[in-house]
């Protein structure tokens, strides 16, 4: 879908955008995916957060209509990093670059920085900040959800803010630096969320308590006592060997290495295997006293 064809009437370069009109395209960047549909995805989202800058930089009516035209096409780029490709975007613009040009610098990085931003933020800083929460909202307290809320929010407003006023400043030599380690931004991402899960996976397998127990002609023999003696952390450790394997070898995301952790959480109750949380099932390894 073409709709902004054509070259701009103004070619002069347009004066620098203040940092008051670079924040509120960043703020706007917050509501980027709530117009998202089938046909051009975030477009119309990303085009409704350009517009007070476009406004300043294209004062002939045609050329806004043009700027705007082109910015309706197909862009998928709603997260916090979309700011940065903004940033970048409103420097060309600035500079009168031809559509064309825009065109695809856009095509290019704004699809780069939805696919990081998702790595980063999405799959490694909110799970994160969720983690941490959790533990606050373990004894019934609502802290833990007002502050995972405010968290996400104050993280995701300073990417904006600051990913804007980087893309801007530097333009078309950040855009390039970029593309050329993005794919390696995406992997490192993925290797912290190895280690955030292990981390995390160390201290709950500190207090897991596996409940079945095997009952002899002599006594009554506790699976939690014996691992402790025998294989001190194997859960744990098993654990981030998994989560390695899935995010590392096999090139999973982190949301589908939790689904899995899930999964086998709910196998492990129904299977006895579980501490506290009795199986519904009346299984012969299960001692109940």
């Amino acid at each position: 879908m073409v709709v902004g064809t054509g070259v701009y009437k103004n070619t002069d370069e347009a004066y620098p955008l203040d940092k008051k009109t670079l924040g509120k395209v960043a703020l706007r960047s917050l509501l980027g995916a709530g117009a998202k549909n089938a046909e051009t995805s975030e477009s119309i989202g990303w085009a409704w957060s350009l517009m007070p800058a476009l406004k300043k930089i294209h004062t002939d009516e045609e050329d806004l209509s043009l700027a705007m035209g082109h910015h309706l096409e197909y862009v998928n780029a709603a997260g916090p990093f979309a700011t940065f490709a903004m940033g970048v975007v409103l420097a060309l613009e600035q500079q009168k670059a031809e559509p064309e040009t825009i065109r695809s610098v856009r095509t290019a990085l704004a699809s780069a920085c939805d696919g990081l931003g998702l790595s980063m933020f999405r799959y490694l800083l909110v799970p994160f900040i969720a983690a941490i929460c959790c533990a606050l909202a373990a004894n019934g307290s609502m802290a833990g959800v007002f502050v995972m809320i405010l968290a996400c929010a104050l993280v995701s407003i300073a990417c904006r803010m600051i990913l804007i006023n980087i893309g801007y400043a530097k333009g078309v030599r950040a855009a390039e630096s970029f593309m050329k380690h993005a794919e390696e931004l995406k992997h490192a991402s993925r290797l912290a969320g190895v280690f955030m899960l292990g981390a995390i996976t160390v201290i709950v397998a500190s207090q897991l308590n596996l409940s079945a127990s095997f009952t002899t002609d002599a006594s009554v023999i506790e699976l939690n006592h014996l691992l402790a003696y025998t294989l001190p952390g194997f859960a744990g450790l098993a654990a981030v060997c998994a989560a390695y394997q899935l995010l590392a070898k096999k090139n999973r995301s982190l949301a589908f290495t939790l689904i899995v952790f899930v999964l086998a959480a709910l196998i492990l109750v129904m299977l006895g295997f579980a501490g506290d949380y009795a199986s519904p099932l009346a299984l012969p390894w299960i001692y109940r006293g």
